[in-house]
């Protein structure tokens, strides 16, 4: 790997405090957005949109026929947010509909929903100006209309044989004059344990991918938690409808480039929300050193 996070500076934003958990968060102009985790009657796990005091963006809620849970939200500017709708039958809460993606206001309240259900679980497309980034794998760009105006199948298989598919995590970010972008993927260890791989893709300015780097940017490891947090989070999460499952995970969700670093906002291990802080000089250098495989 290209970084290991026991040599970066980790700012832990927030943490499972034995009854509430957070992951995954993300930031935009001095402000930070969470997913919060809660148990829903004692027997299901649901998420809601928080910011730093804990007041509730986006709660999870039933209507007439469904139960709505918010996952994975991302600032798209001050006034909107991306986020994962995750929809369940509310007679049958243990089936998962679908997760929808969706954009809210965070002034008006309101909700823009999307044509677009390609797949079953819609999840992480990024907004750039009037552009959508939908897929990596096939790398996917959609217009306001959501019209695919880019799509192109990528050499991925270099990366998928050893660190699995790839998926779209990040917004793009620029340093030094070159456009980035951030995915993961991840391989299973037994049907409970899997690992996360975080990479990087270089775009061109109009978005068109360039190349990845052979190497993961990070790589997850249980080691980056305290063991005792692990524990008690995977204890709290074990309900009835749920099994436990022992993630090592790096999630980067969104990335913010200052005069120094570079801050990759990130769910670690499904447990903490933290910023993982690269200084950008030395980002700089390392990249310019890495092998890309061309795409």
């Amino acid at each position: 790997m290209i970084f290991d996070l026991n040599d970066l500076d980790i700012e832990i934003l927030k943490k499972f405090d034995g009854s509430s958990n957070y992951f995954n968060p993300s930031h935009f102009n001095g402000k930070t957005i969470y997913r919060h985790e809660s148990k829903f009657e004692g027997r299901l796990l649901v998420s809601d949109i928080v910011d730093d005091l804990d007041n509730v963006l986006l709660q999870h809620h039933t209507d007439e026929n469904f139960l709505w849970s918010y996952e994975d939200a991302r600032f798209i500017n001050d006034n909107e947010i991306s986020v994962c709708c995750c929809k369940r039958d509310k007679n049958d809460i243990e089936k998962i509909i679908n997760v929808e993606y969706k954009k809210y206001n965070l002034t008006t309240k309101e909700l823009t929903h999307f044509k677009t259900q390609n797949a079953h679980f819609e999840k992480h497309w990024q907004f750039y100006n009037d552009k959508i980034i939908y897929h990596v794998n096939p790398y996917t760009i959609m217009d306001s209309k959501e019209e695919v105006v880019f799509k192109k199948q990528l050499n991925w298989q270099p990366w998928i044989e050893k660190y699995g598919n790839p998926g779209l995590s990040t917004n793009v970010f620029e340093v030094g004059g070159i456009k980035y972008l951030l995915f993961h993927s991840y391989i299973w260890f037994s049907r409970l344990h899997y690992k996360y791989f975080v990479g990087l893709l270089r775009l061109n300015d109009d978005l068109s991918p360039l190349g990845y780097t052979i190497n993961p940017v990070f790589e997850a490891n249980r080691e980056y938690t305290d063991p005792t947090l692990l524990n008690d989070l995977w204890n709290w999460r074990k309900t009835k409808l749920c099994e436990v499952v022992k993630y090592e995970v790096v999630f980067p969700m969104n990335v913010v480039v200052d005069d120094t670093n570079i801050n990759v906002y990130s769910g670690l291990n499904d447990c903490s929300c933290v910023n993982i802080k690269i200084n950008k000089f030395e980002f700089i250098e390392k990249i310019k050193n890495e092998s890309f495989i061309l795409v």
